[in-house]
């Protein structure tokens, strides 16, 4: 028999995954590992959808995207994240993380570096190791809010160095950079002469602060940023995203589309049409919900003597688990069959976060109190 690709045998896999596959089948489980929003697709956007598979729009679409979708995107980008683009600047894809996957495919080469953010969604890893490239991670400390260190990251720059990578508001923190914070960052990388990847999924779910793209600070065009559909308006099976870009960037990640998945699905495409052109206030109570949760495990950490800081965005928190004595991977494990309680192991995140489990909250506010009870209960009960 003939051998696979030797290169990918150690590619990284996700914990997340892990959890969820080990977690289906413990009756009476909190499900607390992934990032998978509980509240029903917007009605509008479900019609939307059902009229163009009943219509027939069943077929191939443009590689780009649609062009009635794209120029809602674009308009959608002037007016919220404050940026110039026209329809040739963006790209729809399966996903954000396909929109991630070819931007990267289209910058960066077998050999070169990118740097990654630690903690961080364990995908951008994997996907650079498809690429041949090599991961490089900065660090955002919990200290500082989980806020890039330009002193530590000038350190990481080599004459291989070819992107950055940065999420706000980020997984699995929950942090979102400054409007000044974004501006340093575009400096650096204009310094460097490096590309941003710019991941932009939850510019929806902001509760403290405001979301700056990074594409307010490009004036000359190495930024990629990454918009998506799944989380905010709750259609994580419905797989659109798109990536905003300069415009020969944007030709060369539609042309990468071809070989790996033709184009995005023209059913899911109009349904994000709708999305974007229809009524926000499912957009605004989502993050009303998520924000209580926040403030509610918030509460429950301060009452138990495990707060350590308040996520500013997303819908996740960590958790400081190192009383227990155990390692993320090994309590979470043990919270699973004890307490019947399914987090995210901080370690598949990165080193930083080794010593934390992750919370979504995007599931009933009854399961996060409970849930997150139970954590704090394991700990106590490990560290007695």
């Amino acid at each position: 028999m003939p051998k696979p690709n030797q290169s990918l045998l150690a590619l990284p896999s996700s914990g997340i995954r892990k959890v969820m596959a080990l977690s289906a089948n413990v009756p009476g489980c909190i499900h607390l590992e992934v990032g998978q929003p509980d509240f029903r697709t917007p009605k509008h956007i479900l019609e939307a959808a059902s009229d163009a598979a009943l219509t027939g729009f069943t077929r191939y679409t443009a590689g780009a995207g649609i062009q009635e979708l794209r120029e809602a995107i674009a308009a959608k980008v002037f007016k919220k994240n404050g940026f110039r683009a026209g329809p040739e600047n963006i790209v729809v894809s399966p996903g954000a993380v396909a929109s991630i996957m070819t931007a990267l495919r289209a910058v960066v080469t077998e050999g070169e570096e990118v740097l990654l953010p630690d903690p961080g969604w364990p995908n951008y890893a994997m996907q650079v190791a498809c690429l041949g490239a090599k991961p490089v991670y900065y660090p955002l400390n919990p200290a500082t809010g989980f806020q890039p260190d330009f002193d530590a990251l000038g350190e990481l720059i080599t004459r291989k160095t070819k992107v950055i990578i940065i999420n706000t508001p980020a997984n699995p923190t929950g942090a979102v950079f400054s409007k000044e914070t974004m501006r340093e960052i575009m400096l650096f990388a204009q310094s460097h002469d490096i590309y941003v990847v710019s991941d932009e999924v939850y510019e929806d779910f902001v509760f403290d602060g405001e979301h700056t793209s990074a594409g307010i600070f490009d004036p000359d065009g190495r930024a990629i940023s990454i918009f998506g559909f799944s989380k905010s308006y709750a259609a994580t099976g419905l797989r659109i995203g798109c990536a905003v870009c300069e415009r020969s960037l944007a030709e060369l990640i539609t042309k990468l589309q071809e070989p790996f998945f033709s184009c995005a699905c023209g059913i899911s495409q109009k349904a994000y049409l709708a999305a974007l052109t229809g009524p926000q206030e499912c957009v605004k109570e989502m993050a009303g919900e998520y924000r209580k949760r926040r403030d509610e495990v918030v509460r429950i950490l301060k009452e138990r003597g495990f707060y350590l800081y308040t996520p500013q965005g997303a819908f996740y928190i960590l958790i400081d688990i190192s009383a227990s004595g155990l390692g993320s991977d090994e309590f979470t494990l043990k919270l699973l069959k004890e307490k019947k309680v399914a987090v995210a192991p901080g370690e598949t995140f990165g080193d930083i976060s080794s010593s934390f489990v992750r919370v979504s909250l995007a599931t009933s506010q009854d399961d996060l109190i409970q849930g997150v009870s139970r954590i704090c209960d394991l700990v106590n009960e490990l560290r007695s």
